[in-house]
């Protein structure tokens, strides 16, 4: 008769510290990944509008609703007020980066129309409507790739 012995033990320890090691990558290079959205938007054609640079100002980035980054050092000018958001409440257990531009006008300036329904003229040049959805659309593999690459490296 042939007895043979198995401890798993070792490799669900394993597993388990493989797991925390990936999800640790994972959230590092999220950080990385909105922190390049956030910059990209605000320096990347079109970029954010800047009449007194306060919109520009007023950028946040999030991962798991935890602040990482914001733009408040974008300079403004007199009459303009950074008002990056700081705090987001968690909505859920999965891996989240969040851009948030914090200024009730953002979204019209973003959609390119005013609040009374008419397009929206933007005067500085290299800014433009839809600067942060343009970002991902053309930039959403380099994002991916930025999470990617710290799983990678996880040893």
């Amino acid at each position: 008769m042939i007895k043979i012995t198995l401890d798993t033990s070792q490799f669900k320890r394993a597993v388990i510290v493989a797991t925390a090691k990936v999800e640790r990558a994972s959230q590092e290079g999220m950080k990385s990944a909105v922190k390049a959205l956030m910059n990209d938007s605000l320096d990347l054609p079109p970029a954010c509008p800047r009449r007194t640079g306060a919109l520009a100002a007023s950028h946040s980035v999030f991962v798991n609703s935890k602040l990482v980054g914001t733009s408040a050092d974008r300079p403004v000018s007199e009459g303009g007020e950074a008002t990056p958001l700081t705090f987001m409440p968690k909505i859920s257990q999965e891996l989240i980066g969040t851009l948030v531009v914090h200024k009730p006008y953002a979204a019209s300036i973003h959609e390119g129309v005013s609040r009374w329904g008419t397009p929206y003229t933007y005067k500085t040049p290299g800014t433009g409507r839809k600067w942060v959805q343009s970002k991902l659309l053309s930039f959403g593999e380099k994002y991916f790739n930025l999470i990617a690459a710290r799983i990678r490296v996880t040893r």
